[in-house]
Formats: structure tokens, sequence, C-alpha cells
């Protein structure tokens, strides 16, 4: 099983800040990359925006189930980071595609897909709102790199059957876009020991 982590955005919504903010003592993205691997899923690590800071966010994890690749075209969406990211991923094995940004995905959220899906497309719902990550049969692979950079998997999956992973843990829908939203999570946590908050700017 692989997994295509997207970590090429602007985030201007959280000033660019949000994947290297701190998280259970590390980062947001490192949290996700650490999760993935965790879950025994070969990870494909999608960088744009801010890519030497995140790489160096990550470069504790280093191993041979992780490779970091950088989406030259990240400013034209999350599309083209798709499509980059399609290209790493072996040919004979499902994969996800994940956002870094959603630190609540742990590596029971993947295992659990896992085991309950039982179509070529399938994710998470949570109280009728479609989440992450997404699981995909390697057929999809061809059909990603086919697209247009301005593609969206919103888009694209509406043209196929998607087993829909009826869910009770709103991990599979929560994202974090501004420091708002991430001080909250960090406020709500049960989580202790984490470093001290940026401030908000």
């Amino acid at each position: 099983m692989q997994n295509l982590i997207l970590a090429a955005g602007l985030g201007m919504r959280s000033k660019g800040k949000k994947l290297l903010l701190p998280y259970k003592g590390t980062t947001i993205v490192a949290h996700a990359v650490q999760q993935s691997l965790m879950a025994g899923l070969r990870t494909v690590l999608v960088t744009g925006f801010k890519a030497d800071q995140v790489k160096q966010a990550v470069a504790h994890l280093a191993c041979p189930q992780l490779q970091i690749v950088h989406n030259e075209h990240y400013r034209k969406g999350q599309g083209s980071s798709t499509i980059c990211g399609a290209s790493y991923l072996g040919h004979d094995s499902p994969f996800f595609i994940s956002l870094a940004d959603m630190p609540l995905i742990e590596s029971r959220h993947y295992l659990y897909l896992i085991e309950q899906t039982s179509a070529p497309v399938s994710r998470p719902s949570y109280k009728g709102k479609l989440g992450h990550p997404v699981l995909l049969d390697p057929s999809f692979l061809a059909i990603i790199r086919s697209q247009k950079s301005s593609f969206t998997m919103r888009g694209l999956l509406q043209e196929y059957h998607v087993q829909t992973i009826e869910v009770d843990d709103e991990a599979y829908v929560t994202d974090i876009d501004t420091l708002d939203a991430y001080h909250h999570l960090v406020d709500s946590s049960q989580s202790y020991g984490q470093p001290p908050l940026p401030p908000l700017e």
C-alpha cells in the first residue's frame, strides 16, 4: 500500500505557516508523515511552497519507505501536485491521497479504511461530509497522470462510483487552514508536552 501526501500548497489562510507549526512534539507535516509510515505505507511527500523547510521538518523520518518530491508548479494548485506525486507511485499497489494539514489522522485511520474498502475508489464520510484520505485502485494512476494541472480530485471522482465509508470520527474531515483553527485544535486536544504555541500575528 502507498500514500501520496500533499504538502505543497501556499497555505495563505495561515500565512504559509500551518505545516510547520508544532504538534505533539513535532510539526504538523512531520506528524502526517510519521503516521503514514507507522501504518506501513510507502509514502511519497509532495513539497512546493517552503519546500526546504518542509523537507528539513521531516528529515529525521528519512527511511527507504519515504520519498520526498518537489512540485515546481505548485502554484498551479493541488491538481498539479497530485499529478507530480502520482508519477512516483508504484503501478501494482492501491494508494491513498492524503493531506498534510489533517493532524488528527493517525495510522489507525489508514488501517481502518483499508479494512473497510471494497471498491476501486473509497473515501470516509463523517455526518454526510466527505473526507480524506481517499483510497484508490492503482488503475487511477494513469487517469490522474492524464489530467490537466487545473483538475481537482473532487471533479474527477464525480465520474466514478465512490464507496463512502461511514465513520464516527471527525479526524477524517478536520483540517487546519487557519491559525485560529490550529489553536482551537491544540486547546481542545488531550495531548500533553507540546512545544509552546506560536503567537497569532
